[in-house]
């Protein structure tokens, strides 16, 4: 007879900005660094979003309102955040019960939408919809292929298109320009 085991999951460091997981601390703060603090002027990495609004405005004279490569929702520049420090706390209960499975498939976070969340009726009548336009859509190949290399502009049809022109034979080579206190060159003879 054996023991149990516990069925707890360890939570690896994740960023706020984009839900992805990191071995440790160190490589998290890399990442937002190269992607989300990363001046997009001068490609500065800076510590946090508000240092990099705080360096957009004083160096370059401009404004940043999101943070970069940052989900929606989560692209505010107010929020101060470093590595795991300063996520909020009801987002980080909210990607640990997601990450160990406490949270009903029903509710599951919901597709975001324009018009806020989506249920999965909703979600299954948008899917029909969409199969329905792309069935009503008529894809024609062309009438005619142009022969290999003398393809149509793109979009255009192939009778519209014009093969190009042989290239013009070229003539001699321009002579080379003549420096000071150098004899000319004379041609060979």
């Amino acid at each position: 007879m054996g023991r149990k085991r516990s069925k707890k999951i360890d939570l690896k460091p994740w960023c706020w900005y984009c839900e992805r997981e990191f071995e440790d601390e160190k490589v998290l703060i890399q990442h937002q660094k190269a992607r989300h603090f990363k001046c997009h002027l001068c490609s500065k990495r800076l510590n946090t979003a508000n240092g990099m609004v705080i360096h957009v405005a004083q160096v370059h004279k401009e404004t940043v309102r999101v943070v970069p490569n940052a989900m929606r929702g989560r692209e505010t520049t107010e929020v101060d955040i470093f590595g795991s420090l300063g996520v909020p706390e009801a987002d980080k209960a909210d990607y640990e019960m997601r990450k160990r499975g406490a949270v009903e498939p029903e509710q599951k976070r919901a597709r975001q939408g324009e018009g806020g969340l989506v249920d999965a009726d909703q979600l299954k009548w948008q899917l029909e919809q969409h199969r329905l336009a792309m069935q009503q859509q008529q894809y024609a190949p062309p009438a005619v292929r142009p022969p290999f290399g003398h393809a149509p502009p793109f979009g255009g049809p192939p009778a519209m298109y014009a093969p190009p022109r042989p290239p013009v034979p070229m003539a001699m080579p321009p002579r080379p320009p003549v420096m000071p206190m150098m004899p000319p060159m004379r041609p060979p003879m």
